[in-house]
C-alpha cells in the first residue's frame, strides 16, 4: 500500500517570549523651582514639546525681586560716593602727615643748637601724632566704606541670581511628559514637579512577564513590537531585565531598547515578542503527529515496514510540531498519521514533493506558554 512520507530533518527553531506593555521614559526628569513662595508668571513649553538643554520652561514673579535689584542700585551709587570721600580724606590726611612729619623733622634738628625751644618741639610732636592719628582712621574709614560696598555688590549679586532662578529651565535635552505648573500657582518644594521630562526623549517599551518567561530572558537578546496604529514592526533589544521578581505578583519587569522612537508617544499600548533562545531540533507538519492519552507518535518506515514509535514532543506552531526525542535525522515519517495504519504493516513510501524544502527552511518560532500547553 502506497503512504506519502516525509524525511525527518532538522530546522531552526527560535524560542519567542510573548511581552505585553506600554510605551515609557528610559527615564523621567523631574523639574523643579529653584525659588519657593513665588508666583506663576508664564508658562513657555507645553506636554509633547522637545526642549534643549538650558530651555526656559516657565518664568516666575520677579517683581520683589527688581525692586530689590533697583533699591541695591541706588545703594552702590552711595557706596562708590562714600568710597570716593574717603579717599579724598585719606589723601588729605596722608599730606597733613607728611607736612607735621617735616615739620617735627626740622624742630628735632635745630632744638640742640636752641633755635627751637622745647614746647615748640612739643608742639610739633604732639601735632605729628594727632595726624598720624588721623591717617590711620582715614584708611580705617576707606577699608570699612570699600567693605559695605562689597556687600552690596554681594547683594546684588543674590538677587541676580534670584532673578536667573526665576527661570525655570530644563536641565538636560528631552521631552516634556507633563506639566502641573499653572499660572499664579505659587511655588513650593513640597509639591509636584512643574514638569516631567522624558531624558534625551529617549522612548522605549515596557512590559512585565512571568516567572516562567523572567528566567529565560537576558541583556541583549532581540525583539520585535507591534504598536497599534503604527505601519510594521519595530525591532529592539532588551535594555534591562529587573534583577528580582515582584514577590506580590511573581512577574519582573523588562525594558527593551527601540530601534526608532520618532513620533512615539509614552504610555502607548503594545505587544511583541523577545527572541529568548535559538536551537535546532527535528519539526514535523503537525498531521505526522498522533497524540492520544497523553502520548505522541508517530508512523516511522523503514524498509517498507511501518513501526509505530513514542516521540518526545515541543512546540506546536503554524502547522509544525518541534520533536525533542525519540527520532533521528533521516528516518521517513508517514506524512498523515491516520488510523488506517498498523505497526508492522508492509507499505510502499512515496516522498512528498514539498519535503525537503519545508524541512530545510522553516523556522518555526512558539511561546513559551504554548511549550507548557503543548507539554
Amino acid at each position: 500500500m502506497p503512504v506519502t512520507v516525509i524525511v525527518a530533518r532538522q530546522g531552526a527553531v527560535t524560542e519567542k517570549v510573548p511581552v505585553v506593555g506600554s510605551l515609557a521614559a528610559r527615564e523621567e526628569v523631574q523639574v523643579r523651582p529653584l525659588i519657593q513662595g513665588r508666583a506663576i508668571e508664564h508658562i513657555l513649553v507645553e506636554v509633547g514639546q522637545k526642549v534643549d538643554k538650558g530651555q526656559p520652561l516657565a518664568m516666575l514673579d520677579t517683581t520683589d525681586a527688581r525692586l530689590l535689584l533697583d533699591k541695591n542700585s541706588v545703594s552702590i551709587l552711595r557706596a562708590t560716593a562714600a568710597i570716593q570721600v574717603e579717599e579724598s580724606r585719606l589723601d588729605v590726611a596722608k599730606v597733613s602727615e607728611a607736612e607735621a612729619r617735616k615739620m617735627l623733622e626740622r624742630s628735632r634738628a635745630l632744638q640742640p643748637k636752641g633755635a627751637v625751644s622745647q614746647q615748640v618741639l612739643d608742639q610739633h610732636e604732639n601735632a605729628h601724632a594727632r595726624a598720624v592719628a588721623e591717617l590711620g582712621l582715614a584708611r580705617q574709614s576707606l577699608r570699612l566704606a570699600e567693605a559695605d560696598a562689597q556687600l552690596i555688590a554681594r547683594e546684588r549679586d543674590e538677587i541676580e541670581v534670584t532673578i536667573e532662578r526665576s527661570t525655570v529651565r530644563a536641565p538636560g535635552a528631552g521631552l516634556v511628559l507633563r506639566r502641573t505648573a499653572r499660572v499664579g500657582a505659587i511655588t513650593s518644594d513640597s509639591g509636584d514637579p512643574l514638569f516631567v521630562l522624558a531624558e534625551d526623549a529617549a522612548i522605549e517599551f515596557v512590559a512585565r512577564v512571568t516567572e516562567t518567561s523572567f528566567v529565560r530572558l537576558a541583556e541583549g537578546m532581540h525583539a520585535t513590537i507591534t504598536l497599534p496604529g503604527y505601519e510594521g514592526p519595530l525591532g529592539g533589544i532588551v535594555r534591562l531585565n529587573a534583577a528580582e521578581l515582584d514577590p506580590a505578583t511573581r512577574s519582573g519587569e523588562v525594558r527593551i531598547e527601540l530601534d526608532d522612537v520618532d513620533g512615539l508617544k509614552p504610555g502607548v499600548f503594545a505587544r511583541g515578542s523577545i527572541n529568548a533562545l535559538a536551537r535546532r531540533n527535528i519539526l514535523l507538519p503537525g498531521s505526522a503527529v498522533k497524540t492520544a492519552s497523553g502520548a505522541s507518535n508517530v508512523f516511522v518506515v523503514k524498509d517498507g515496514v511501518v513501526d509505530l514509535r513514542q516521540v518526545i514532543v515541543g512546540v506546536r506552531q503554524d502547522g509544525f510540531v518541534e520533536i525533542l526525542d525519540g527520532l533521528r535525522d533521516g528516518e521517513m515519517v508517514v506524512l498523515k498519521s491516520g488510523g488506517f495504519l498498523k505497526a508492522e504493516e508492509k507499505v510502499r513510501p512515496v516522498i512528498a514533493a514539498s519535503d525537503r524544502p519545508a524541512a530545510d527552511h522553516l523556522a518555526a518560532s512558539f511561546t513559551i506558554e504554548n511549550v507548557e500547553a503543548a507539554r
